[in-house]
């Protein structure tokens, strides 16, 4: 059985939260003023771009204590 990583597990949190505020804005929509379903709007697109960032950053910290460490091993005397 394959370990779930990090980035899976964002991903599916990303999908279920992006699920979750398209239906709060779609039903709220029908009752509440334009700002309001605005503001619900803006929250998905924001959302998004958080959890790419942090996946983002976590790749670039892996990639860069990988190179680091390559080229401590390759060191010599």
């Amino acid at each position: 059985m394959k370990k779930v990583d990090k980035a899976t597990v964002v991903a599916l949190v990303l999908l279920f939260v992006s699920i979750w505020v398209v239906l709060a804005a779609g039903i709220t929509a029908v009752w509440l003023t334009e700002e309001v379903r605005v503001l619900g709007l803006v929250i998905l697109p924001t959302g998004i771009v958080a959890a790419l960032l942090v996946v983002y950053f976590d790749w670039r910290a892996k990639l860069r204590h990988r190179v680091v460490a390559d080229r401590a091993g390759h060191r010599t005397a």
